[in-house]
């Protein structure tokens, strides 16, 4: 099957489709590392608020724990007996977090910072409980060893080891989180380009195409009016070769006419008055066989006479010429449709001794080819026709009550009887109509304008 789009179209559109799929997946990528960062970051602040926590919380023990060894007072234990239950709590979550986060090396610290706050834990409460015992002086005399204060020391430089590798991971984390967006931004931003690139490349292929297309178009109408005018030119050409030839027809028919009427009728009418002065002759002399042929020979010549009669007015109607359009209507109406048994109606204006010959004799042809048409086909058993003339246009009506036209007739190009009724009247520049009546039979509508008379016609005086 063939593309609906060119292939210039269809492939940037695919690219298109292409880079769209590309930046979908680029941005899930970018989303996930940025994700991934932003947990790292998390992570990474977490477990330095915890261990600052932890680091609060056994100073706030170890001041607690000193407050009541300096006082006495139990009071100044709070602080002590709040921080021990927190500080597990607290090294609990961070072993969470470095499970989940952390490395081998970051669990271990965790470890020995765990051993520290519970040697200090130890070393507290133990001096608390000297305390209690044996008074203040054994106290003292365990705080001037410096045990307490290594072991803060040793916790404080191991929280200050872990912070400073936390905050390490996360100014990386931070770095790469940066570097993630700013590679995305820019890869975007390509992938932006690139899409704005292609759309304006099928923007530009399109136009290009719609402009192609217009000019085939332009092109496709310029040749269709061509060849209209090819054609109207062809068919005024043969309008008026076929027009041209029913003329010649018509003269040559008009002219055989005259000759059979001028020659042959002589010729019969010479014989007739020969035989007829012979049969007298013999009838006189008692002759009575050879009298009956020559009556016969005499009927046959009548029959030729009539046959003469009927050819000429085939040809060229006598009646038309002499008597006009009307009177050669009527008379060719009442003849056939006495010869086929039809009843006709026919009605024609008074005097129509100004319509031109050549539209006389065209309505006349087509009356006859209707006619014709009637008793051959249609089946009627009545035919009605209506002329009327006016000084601008005469119209001729031909109606039967037959079994009426077929459709496919009409445009039946094989049908030369209504092909030549059309054209006949398109030569007039006139109007042809055939048509099945509603209550049955077949419709004839002729209209065919009539020219004024010019200034010059009209000024003439017929002799």
């Amino acid at each position: 099957m063939k593309s609906v789009l060119p292939l210039k179209l269809v492939a940037p559109l695919v690219l298109g489709m292409i880079a769209s799929i590309a930046i979908a997946v680029y941005a899930e990528l970018g989303y996930r590392r940025l994700e991934v960062a932003n947990r790292q970051i998390a992570a990474a602040l977490e477990l330095q608020a915890s261990l600052h926590e932890a680091l609060a919380l056994v100073v706030d023990a170890e001041t607690g724990q000193r407050g009541y060894l300096l006082t006495g007072k139990q009071e100044y234990l709070t602080p002590y007996n709040n921080a021990l239950p927190k500080i597990g709590g607290t090294f609990n979550r961070l072993r969470e977090m470095l499970v989940t986060y952390g490395t081998a090396q970051e669990r271990d610290a965790l470890s020995k910072l765990n051993g520290l706050v519970g040697q200090k834990l130890a070393e507290l409460e133990t001096a608390i409980a000297l305390y209690k015992r044996n008074g203040d002086s054994a106290t003292q005399a365990l705080l001037d060893t410096g045990i307490g204060r290594r072991a803060m020391e040793d916790i404080r430089a191991e929280v200050d080891g872990m912070a400073a590798a936390q905050q390490q991971q996360l100014t990386a984390a931070m770095n790469r989180w940066s570097d993630d967006v700013a590679f995305a931004r820019l890869g975007m931003q390509i992938m932006t380009a690139f899409a704005i690139a292609l759309l304006l490349v099928v923007w530009l292929l399109a136009r290009r195409d719609a402009q192609q297309r217009e000019a085939r178009r332009r092109a496709m109408v310029e040749d269709k009016r061509r060849l209209e005018n090819e054609v109207e030119q062809r068919t005024a050409e043969l309008s008026e070769l076929s027009s041209y030839l029913q003329r010649v027809r018509e003269d040559e028919k008009s002219k055989l006419a005259r000759d059979i009427h001028d020659e042959l009728g002589g010729i019969l009418v010479s014989a007739k008055m020969d035989i007829a002065w012979v049969e007298d002759y013999l009838r006189k002399h008692h002759e009575p066989q050879v009298t009956a042929k020559l009556e016969r020979a005499l009927q046959a010549l009548d029959d030729g006479v009539q046959i003469k009669r009927r050819i000429i007015e085939d040809l060229r109607p006598t009646l038309l010429d002499n008597l006009g359009l009307s009177a050669a209507l009527d008379w060719q109406v009442r003849e056939v449709c006495d010869r086929a048994g039809l009843a006709c109606t026919i009605d024609t204006p008074a005097d129509d001794s100004d319509l031109p010959s050549e539209v006389a004799i065209a309505l006349y042809r087509i009356l006859q080819e209707a006619l014709t048409n009637i008793v051959k086909y249609a089946g009627a058993k009545t035919v009605r026709v209506d002329l009327g003339v006016t000084a601008t246009d005469v119209t001729l009506l031909i109606e039967d009550d037959g079994i009426g036209i077929p459709d496919h007739a009409q445009g039946n190009l094989l049908s030369h009887g209504i092909a030549g009724m059309r054209q006949r009247i398109r030569a007039l520049h006139g109007e042809f109509a055939i048509s099945r009546r509603p209550e049955g039979g077949t419709l004839i509508e002729v209209h065919v304008p009539l020219e004024p008379p010019g200034p010059e016609a009209a000024a003439v005086t017929p002799p």
